[in-house]
């Protein structure tokens, strides 16, 4: 179901940009915001929806056995329909069980890939709890404090039960004009809902981190949350696109300077991004510049009514795509006529196979 979010992103997402609106990070963001919500939805509820009066309505499996009964799948058989509803329990099993080195191998990657990736999100648990003891409080407002640290090199926001952190290096408190795009940024972080979504990926990563349409969406809250948030923040008018830009890239190239700072990479939004295996921070840095000088040349009006009503549109599509591909609770009347029908034609080889042996 997850690949399923994904696929549904990603045609929201071309929607866009054959239709002009490519450049609407703010709706965008929206959306995507919407599909992480629609991830902790479908964990939550999934169970309980599949298990509503209209789900039998709805589900993909009786409607191909219905279609098949009704003569809409010529060329397919009724065990071939059977063998393929029952795939994935046969699957699953195979793999609870442990059937033989193919699935003892499966298990065991999705287990160390749980283990590691456990391990890493506890060391930046670590270093953020670090970070936050070890600073020195700055103000303290009634849901966020502000910290200023000499342990990292690039301002963050991060969140514990009941507050927000903005955390900031200590060359970053030194510069007011810094100081003051660092906390307008990370405020606008928190204010957007990056924050909270940062806290929910990481912890749905430590399920889903063998899962590619996971990081999919990942990728895209993370990356529609940067360049929204640096349109909020200039839509202010307390910086122009050039210094903000200019203080952008001065702030990456000193923690490129200071490797030895410690820079959480999850449960906590940075400045200026994290830097990827297959896409350095300098090139989503220089992406978001280039974001802010089209900006500038061509600004584009936010929709927040579209970006509301798609984003119920992605948790609705995604609530009934896990409705419509969840197991049965029972077996319907179309089910039991199709196993009818499937022991016949069993019955119906063995008959052929005895009168050919005779």
């Amino acid at each position: 179901m997850v690949l399923l979010t994904a696929g549904l992103l990603a045609i929201l997402e071309c929607a866009f940009a054959v239709g002009g609106r490519r450049r609407a990070y703010g709706t965008r963001q929206r959306l995507a915001l919407a599909t992480c919500t629609a991830l902790v939805v479908l964990i939550a509820a999934g169970p309980f929806v599949a298990r509503l009066p209209f789900a039998a309505s709805v589900n993909a499996t009786d409607v191909l056995v219905s279609q098949y009964l009704k003569g809409n799948l010529a060329g397919i058989t009724a065990s071939d329909i059977n063998w393929l509803l029952s795939l994935k329990t046969r699957l699953v099993d195979a793999l609870a069980a442990g059937a033989g080195w193919g699935a003892i191998a499966i298990v065991a990657i999705f287990a160390g890939a749980f283990v590691v990736r456990l391990v890493y999100l506890a060391c930046n648990m670590v270093c953020i709890l670090s970070i936050v003891r070890n600073g020195t409080e700055m103000c303290r407002g009634r849901k966020i404090t502000a910290v200023v640290s000499s342990d990292t090199s690039v301002p963050f926001s991060t969140r514990g039960l009941t507050r927000y952190y903005v955390v900031i290096p200590q060359q970053v408190a030194a510069d007011r004009k810094t100081l003051s795009l660092a906390m307008g940024h990370e405020l606008q972080h928190i204010r957007q809902g990056d924050v909270d979504a940062e806290i929910v990926m990481s912890l749905l990563s430590l399920f889903l981190v063998l899962n590619p349409g996971f990081w999919f969406i990942a990728a895209r809250v993370r990356r529609l949350g940067e360049y929204a948030c640096d349109r909020a923040v200039l839509a202010r008018r307390r910086f122009d696109a050039r210094s903000y830009s200019l203080r952008l890239l001065e702030v990456a190239h000193h923690a490129l300077t200071c490797r030895h700072a410690k820079q959480p990479s999850a449960f906590g939004v940075p400045l200026v991004g994290r830097s990827l295996p297959f896409l350095r921070r300098r090139t989503a840095l220089k992406d978001r510049v280039l974001a802010i000088a089209s900006h500038v040349d061509n600004p584009v009006r936010e929709n927040r009514l579209l970006g509301s009503l798609l984003g119920a549109t992605m948790i609705c599509g995604v609530l009934f795509g896990a409705t419509a591909f969840a197991r049965p609770a029972d077996w319907s009347h179309d089910r039991i006529m199709l196993s009818t029908v499937a022991n016949l034609e069993r019955l119906n080889q063995h008959n052929t196979l005895a009168q050919r042996s005779w």
